[in-house]
């Protein structure tokens, strides 16, 4: 009796396990904070916990896998389902999430998925010198590209540059005011400058479908 006592009581405890909703975490870029945050998924998915990096580790590969990982092992040991929101940063990105059983949000670009695809290609072929910058870009400027760069000097910004032609200031929801900000970094770089503004729309319904 005893024993058909406890076993009735495991049993009733591993069914009310497997009907809670699993745990979905979703490791992103910092650059899509905002844009996260804009479409409140925690709010629509009670189950949806979000961890973001620091956007500038796209910079460095190797500290980017690491962090990756230091944010992965430990949600698989707690049985979490994993959703990866990065652009291509480095070589290999989808075979590494494949390795680790992460699922991704498919986009080679970022801009792809502030835009939408289809918006973001219109863009590139209509002028394949385009240089895309949202916020963080162009708050970060200086440490992300003028100083490492070292475009002070004509000829390193002819050389990072030269090839493009225009600025693609890409302004979302929650941005303030950030046009002066986009007109002098277009300035600086020489190039024309264009305002487009960010569809959440894709990046919603790729995140949902993985959900």
């Amino acid at each position: 009796m005893q024993n058909g006592a406890r076993f009735s009581v495991f049993s009733r405890n591993e069914e009310r396990l497997a009907q809670q909703p699993s745990q979905t975490r979703i490791i992103a870029c910092g650059v899509f904070q905002p844009a996260l945050v804009h479409l409140r998924l925690t709010a629509k998915y009670k189950t949806l916990s979000i961890s973001f990096l620091p956007s500038y580790l796209h910079m460095h590969p190797k500290r980017l896998k690491t962090q990756l990982l230091n944010r992965i092992i430990p949600a698989k040991m707690n049985r979490e389902r994993l959703i990866c929101l990065y652009g291509n940063c480095f070589a290999g990105f989808g075979e590494f999430c494949a390795r680790y059983g992460v699922q991704r949000v498919a986009a080679a670009h970022c801009y792809e998925l502030f835009l939408g695809g289809a918006r973001f290609r219109q863009i590139v072929d209509a002028e394949a010198g385009s240089y895309f910058m949202e916020r963080d870009l162009l708050v970060n400027f200086e440490s992300y590209c003028l100083k490492p760069l070292e475009l002070q000097d004509d000829e390193m910004r002819q050389f990072f540059f030269g090839k493009y032609k225009q600025l693609i200031y890409v302004r979302q929801p929650t941005d303030q005011d950030l046009l002066p900000r986009a007109k002098e970094l277009a300035d600086f770089l020489r190039l024309s400058l264009q305002v487009v503004e960010a569809d959440y729309a894709e990046l919603e319904r790729k995140i949902s479908e993985l959900i």
